[in-house]
């Protein structure tokens, strides 16, 4: 009797401990989870491994890939290195809205700020939804594109 309940307690606990991993079919959970993959990174491995790692081809999967802004407000990480060093606040999207500002008002608690960007797996302009959270000075971000 003791060992079947140590037995269904030891199950319960496992079930309990799991947690889902969200999957592309839900874009929203799915970078939000990327971002607080990129928080795990950057607390374990540190903030130049964070930096290395974000700015590389092999950290983009499809429309998916996480950027670092700085604590002066530019652009520390991205897999496009053309946007590397720029300052979001002056970014505008080709609706005219600034959407930089957005960003950089981040908090913690982390935010969603919505605009039109490229999408590097199409090539085309498209509303992207962005998850931003600040984090030891530093912004963390990633975003997903709606499907026209």
């Amino acid at each position: 009797m003791f060992r079947s309940a140590t037995l269904i307690l030891a199950l319960v606990l496992l079930i309990a401990g799991c947690v889902a991993i969200p999957t592309k079919n839900e874009p929203a959970a799915y970078t939000q989870a990327l971002v607080q993959d990129a928080l795990r990174l950057y607390n374990q491995e540190g903030r130049q491994a964070a930096v290395n790692y974000y700015s590389s081809a092999e950290s983009v999967d499809g429309q998916w890939y996480v950027f670092m802004i700085g604590e002066d407000d530019r652009t520390l990480a991205h897999p496009r290195h053309e946007r590397i060093g720029l300052d979001p606040s002056v970014r505008v999207d080709s609706t005219g809205y600034f959407y930089g500002d957005d960003i950089l008002s981040a908090t913690e608690a982390g935010k969603w700020v919505s605009y039109v960007y490229r999408n590097p797996e199409t090539g085309e302009e498209g509303r992207k939804h962005s998850w931003v959270v600040r984090h030891d000075g530093l912004i963390f971000g990633s975003g997903w594109y709606e499907k026209e």
